[in-house]
């Protein structure tokens, strides 16, 4: 009786378990995606690999936006917005938009819907404003990280976002769209400035005929995202990436060099020891380079009515990363400028390395005195911000490693 009775309750379990659908990053989502909403939030993984996690019947709000249509080989009609619900495996249902059950992995929209930055009420370091960056469904916006933005020199001061042990699990191959401003940037020609030829003028109108020392095949500035592509999930969350205010003049090198590094080693540590994270990825003041009489100016992409300036390249890229739960913090700091010597860059280092001929650190695989690769240095919080004081406060006690 006792084993008739275990062996009823199994079979319910395994029918209650197989009704579930489970959709992971890697393998159950299209493109172009659908933003996707669950329980009122952009969607995110129930588990550390990846996996999202339904019952029968739970319910996703998918959307390609107000002037996107969803598809799907068993559409019977076009929609830009639709809540479909869970049957089992990867399989969902709408009977008014699907004529039988279908694959998740096969929605997917007629083109990318479009992300946009709002300006909040909220205000960051001296009262700059905070600017969301997301996505607006049915009237109602849903941000995927913020900017504290500086609206007068028209340069972020840091982007904040959450970043999981999922987060290395990230959807591959999405698309890279253009840059939007969405008018943060008033009449300035962001997207012209940011291009080679633009940022060749700009920078040659500091250093005259040095220009192509500094700017050529080998080191330009690229559009250096604060809070990258790949520290998104989904397709929907890495393509909002791509927006002025997470974005700044960042030399090559530095780039895709060890800046790039930090973001591939520090995702795939995130996940193995399993931290939630919050980031602050900044910016912080001014770089140089000498001019043909021999002066070190500072360097601007923007050069308005003498003396507006805006858009400045800047002097230092960082990664500040804590975590709430145990109170620890960590900032990672790249110079961002390939042409100052080794003894010029360590006279910046305005902390001790924290990172340096450190075993607890030897996940990082960057390459700190390559100038080629950028100049980097790690810092405790409070040496950090003995030096770089637009944080906001919160409370650390120790190293995050």
């Amino acid at each position: 009786m006792l084993h008739k009775l275990y062996m009823l309750i199994l079979c319910i379990f395994n029918i209650q378990n197989t009704q579930r659908c489970i959709l992971n990053t890697r393998i159950d989502f299209g493109q172009p995606l659908p933003v996707i909403l669950r329980n009122g939030k952009l969607l995110e993984p129930d588990d550390n690999n990846g996996n999202v996690i339904l019952d029968h019947g739970d319910v996703l709000t998918i959307s390609c936006g107000e002037y996107r249509s969803i598809r799907h080989p068993n559409a019977i009609q076009e929609v830009p917005t639709a809540i479909v619900s869970c049957e089992s495996g990867d399989r969902f249902k709408n009977d008014a938009l699907l004529n039988f059950p279908g694959s998740f992995s096969l929605f997917h929209c007629n083109d990318a819907p479009d992300y946009h930055s709002r300006r909040t009420n909220r205000t960051c370091f001296e009262g700059l404003p905070i600017i969301e960056v997301g996505y607006t469904i049915h009237n109602e916006f849903y941000p995927s990280y913020e900017t504290c933005f500086n609206d007068v020199m028209f340069n972020p001061i840091y982007s904040k976002y959450t970043q999981k042990p999922y987060n290395a699990l990230y959807q591959t191959h999405v698309e890279r769209p253009y840059f939007q401003d969405n008018y943060n940037y008033k009449n300035i020609p962001v997207d012209s400035l940011f291009s080679q030829i633009g940022q060749r003028a700009a920078v040659a109108q500091m250093v005259g005929p040095l220009i192509d020392t500094y700017i050529n095949k080998n080191e330009y500035l690229s559009r250096g995202h604060l809070a990258a592509k790949t520290d998104f999930v989904y397709a929907f969350t890495e393509r909002a990436t791509f927006h002025y205010v997470n974005c700044a003049p960042q030399w090559s090198g530095l780039n895709g060099g060890n800046w790039n590094t930090l973001e591939v080693k520090l995702r795939d540590h995130i996940h193995h020891v399993g931290y939630n994270t919050v980031i602050y990825t900044g910016t912080y003041g001014v770089t140089q380079l000498t001019n043909q009489y021999g002066q070190r100016v500072d360097l601007y992409l923007h050069r308005g009515a003498n003396p507006n300036v805006g858009i400045p390249i800047p002097q230092y890229f960082y990664k500040v990363v804590y975590e709430p739960s145990s109170k620890r913090g960590i900032a990672y700091v790249g110079i961002n400028n390939p042409y100052y010597s080794l003894r010029e860059a360590k006279d910046m280092f305005f902390c001790q390395d924290m990172c340096r001929n450190n075993n607890s650190f030897s996940w990082l695989t960057w390459h700190p005195d390559n100038p080629s690769e950028g100049y980097t240095f790690c810092c405790s919080i409070p040496d950090f911000r003995a030096t770089i004081n637009h944080l906001p406060y919160f409370d650390v006690c120790g190293v995050l490693i």
